[in-house]
């Protein structure tokens, strides 16, 4: 076979057209590759000199640099440089006044600076197609990977500390299908909320015991997730427990209503098993989603049978904590309270006497004879705790507080 394939090579080599021809092709494929051989050769060089990464606005990392960037004296001192609103998760948490804190950051473009004696620098730029996405290349010349490491570490420190004893709060972006960081809030405790005491210490008994629990879990082969629905009628706080649950453990709060008309099935089971960790997703007035699903609303578009699977499907996060709220919960579905999806129900009424009395204290801890003659003529029941903190924000004396709970009472 060999003999026969060189015997055909030197009689067509022997034709001067033929061999001309792949002369040519030769010298063409030997051009070629020289023309690309400084690519190569600097494409190879720039991986041994440099260190580069990429953040994008999608990402929360993006903004925690960019706030980063406004505090470092290159940033303060850049003479080219946009200017927007800081987001409140990156807002000062000791302003004084409710000023909106600015932040001035590198304008698009090419940016040279120096971090711990390296010269580095940033590309920062604007795509629009669907939305508006932000880039910003990073790089350094003859630096480790571990710099390029401990800067972002350092970025996420110090958002970290700007967020120190602050609740972090998620809601889904304007397109529907992920989690943004939308706002921080002072963190509060459980016992912050004023509960008839059996409600509290029950809470808090179930919470601590299911994060003290999780070994147990795994070797019963039971999922890790736990499940709260707080009913009650409107300004009882149902609301303000589920953000001092979220408090109470040091947890973020995803904040999801299944009534966001770009709201599928599938979207909905990304959200819950995407959910940052360490969170406690609410889902309040969920009773309005069954509401519209009677109404036969062609705006939302999530069904019954997606919101189960999303509750407790095989991709349902580990230590996740869901919580309902409803003011009804008479319409709710069997199915969807079950216990293994619902596993405490607690059940949050008008103020009783208890939580009037506390609520008066906490305001006028100095007049509490007055308060124990007000609590003896309340009516169990007759005001909710939103009413009568709402007393309390307009009044400014116990007078005034008290004159005006007689008032409402009557």
């Amino acid at each position: 076979m060999w003999n026969e394939l060189i015997a055909v090579l030197k009689t067509n080599l022997s034709n001067q057209v033929v061999a001309g021809a792949l002369v040519l092709g030769l010298v063409g494929v030997a051009a070629a590759a020289l023309r690309k051989l400084p690519g190569l050769i600097w494409s190879q060089a720039k991986r041994l000199i440099l260190v580069t990464t990429t953040l994008d606005s999608r990402n929360d990392l993006f903004a925690a640099f960019v706030a980063w960037i406004n505090d470092q004296q290159f940033g303060q001192k850049s003479r080219w440089f946009t200017v927007a609103q800081a987001p409140a998760s990156v807002a000062d948490d000791d302003a004084e006044d409710d000023t909106p804190r600015l932040l001035y950051s590198p304008a698009p473009g090419f940016h040279i600076f120096w971090f711990r004696g390296r010269l580095m620098w940033l590309q920062r730029e604007i795509a629009m197609n669907l939305q508006v996405v932000e880039t910003i290349h990073l790089g350094a010349l003859f630096a480790s990977r571990r710099l390029m490491e401990e800067l972002l570490e350092g970025v996420m420190r110090h958002a970290s500390q700007r967020r120190a004893n602050r609740l972090t709060l998620y809601t889904v972006d304007k397109w529907g299908d992920d989690w943004r960081l939308s706002d921080t809030k002072p963190r509060r405790k459980l016992d912050s909320v004023v509960l008839d005491e059996g409600v509290l210490k029950a809470l808090q008994d179930d919470i601590h015991g299911f994060f003290g629990r999780r070994n147990w879990y795994g070797e019963m082969g039971i999922p890790w997730r736990r499940g709260y629905l707080l009913y009650g009628p409107p300004g009882t706080g149902k609301t303000s427990v589920a953000f001092a649950l979220a408090g109470e453990l040091n947890l973020k709060l995803c904040a999801l209503s299944l009534t966001n008309p770009k709201l599928t099935d599938d979207v909905l089971a990304d959200l819950l098993q995407r959910a940052p960790a360490r969170s406690l997703i609410l889902i309040e007035d969920i009773d309005a989603f069954f509401n519209a699903r009677d109404k036969q609303d062609a705006r939302i578009q999530a069904s019954f049978s997606g919101l189960l699977n999303a509750l407790d499907g095989v991709g349902a996060q580990e230590g996740r904590i869901v919580v309902l709220t409803t003011n009804h919960r008479e319409r709710l579905d069997p199915a969807l309270i079950r216990p293994g999806r619902v596993d405490l129900e607690v059940e949050l009424g008008n103020a009783s006497p208890g939580q009037l009395r506390g609520l008066l204290l906490r305001h006028y801890p100095q007049d509490e004879a007055r308060i124990q003659a007000l609590v003896q003529d309340y009516r169990a029941g007759a005001l909710s705790p939103a009413q009568i903190q709402q007393i309390l924000i307009a009044n400014d004396s116990w007078d005034k507080v008290s004159a005006a709970v007689r008032a409402a009472l009557k």
